[in-house]
């Protein structure tokens, strides 16, 4: 009876710290005690009503974030935290000058995705992954009316603040075109761009997982 007790707390004691885990998003821990993190916070304008966007394998949007040879900072994201919307984040990044010149829209193109498929001669499952550069991926760029640039330094979290989006899809969920999740130009805007918030490193704080117990030790809130 003992022995079955014990079994039955150890089990318990595994799927509280499975939980507690899954309620941060994914990290690698620091691959370097100078490595530094970028995070931003991005959501949508509903009606005035901020919400999560659920990125999609066939709607995603991304930050056009690049480093300083115009390469492509490939982010990671979280959508299910509470009080929040989205979460952009990337760790291991090394120190220098970074630009956020927008953000990205990534849908796909069924008739595209129908053709690659006849020629691969297969079918193949479209992934979440916006930065698969497939050819049946199209990509919407809508900048910021100015970038943000951002001296990264080592072994930090730096924010990169909070941006809101408005857009419209030309046909979506109901729509029957190949390209039914393209985002309609003309009614798609950046309608909030503020660099300067960091309430993002705040809200990381509590954050205490082993790998962000690590990053939070970079982390410019908790050394006020």
């Amino acid at each position: 009876m003992k022995k079955a007790i014990i079994f039955t707390s150890a089990l318990l004691l595994i799927v509280s710290l499975s939980s507690f885990m899954g309620l941060f998003p994914r990290v690698d821990k620091p691959d370097s005690p100078d490595a530094s993190m970028i995070v931003l916070q991005f959501a949508i304008d509903n009606k005035g009503e901020l919400e999560t966007f659920g990125n999609a394998n066939w709607s995603m949007w991304i930050p056009e974030l690049v480093d300083e040879t115009g390469t492509l900072v490939p982010f990671k994201w979280a959508t299910g935290l509470a009080d929040m919307t989205n979460f952009y984040y990337k760790e291991n990044l090394k120190a220098g000058k970074y630009t956020l010149k927008g953000f990205t829209h990534v849908y796909t193109d069924y008739g595209k995705e129908k053709e690659y498929e006849e020629a691969k001669g297969s079918t193949e499952m479209v992934t979440k992954n916006p930065y698969d550069n497939k050819p049946y991926r199209v990509r919407q760029f809508f900048p910021l009316e100015k970038p943000v640039i951002l001296d990264l330094q080592p072994n930090i979290i730096a924010s990169l603040g909070m941006y809101v989006m408005k857009y419209k899809y030309k046909e979506g969920i109901s729509g029957t075109s190949d390209d039914r999740w393209k985002i309609l130009e003309d009614y798609t805007k950046i309608v909030m761009a503020d660099p300067e918030d960091q309430s993002l490193l705040e809200y990381m704080k509590p954050w205490a997982t082993k790998k962000w117990k690590m990053w939070n030790a970079k982390n410019p809130a908790n050394k006020k």
